[in-house]
This record gives C-alpha cells, sequence and structure tokens, in this order.
C-alpha cells in the first residue's frame, strides 16, 4: 500500500460529519458526538502522519484498493463503535446517579 489510502479519507470523512454535527447540536449534549468527533480526528492525524511519512519515502500520493476500502469500513465501524460503547457506559453512569 503506498500513499494515501482509502482509509485516510474515510477517516477524515467521518471527523468532519461529526464534528460539523456536533458543533450544530452542541447545547442538546445527547448523543456525545464530541467524542466521536475526537476518536475519528486523533484517528485521521495519525493516518495523516503515516501517510505523509510513506509518501516522503515512496513519493506516490493516492492508491485505492479492495484492501483499503476494507480497511476503511473496518476502522469507521471500530471508531463508531468505541463511541457507542463510550454511550452505553456514560447512560449507566447516569442512571446510577
Amino acid at each position: 500500500m503506498n500513499g494515501v489510502s482509502m482509509y485516510f479519507i474515510a477517516l477524515s470523512l467521518l471527523a468532519i460529519i461529526s464534528g460539523f454535527l456536533w458543533y450544530r447540536n452542541r447545547e442538546s449534549n445527547r448523543y456525545r458526538l464530541d467524542i466521536l468527533s475526537l476518536i475519528s480526528g486523533g484517528a485521521t492525524v495519525m493516518f495523516l502522519v503515516d501517510s505523509l511519512y510513506r509518501y516522503l519515502e515512496e513519493g506516490i500520493f493516492i492508491e485505492f484498493s479492495t484492501e483499503a476500502l476494507t480497511l476503511s469500513g473496518l476502522l469507521v465501524l471500530v471508531a463508531v463503535s468505541l463511541w457507542l460503547v463510550v454511550l452505553i457506559i456514560k447512560r449507566i453512569q447516569i442512571k446510577r446517579i
């Protein structure tokens, strides 16, 4: 795999969309979209650094493949799953109080 792959683009889109939704609904913090924004934004920065390093090393910028598409879906699924787990834990903590 060379250059910026689908997973970087997919995580960037998730970070942009979740950040926009969080900004529009920040008064009603019911779904904790700030956490999804942080998860996806952090992963995006991590893959940006990885992609830039790979670009400087190999010189190829964009690469699309079946493996990259599969990894993109998996990474978005993991980010959303982590966010849902945090939501469930927060709901349980609120009900205990």
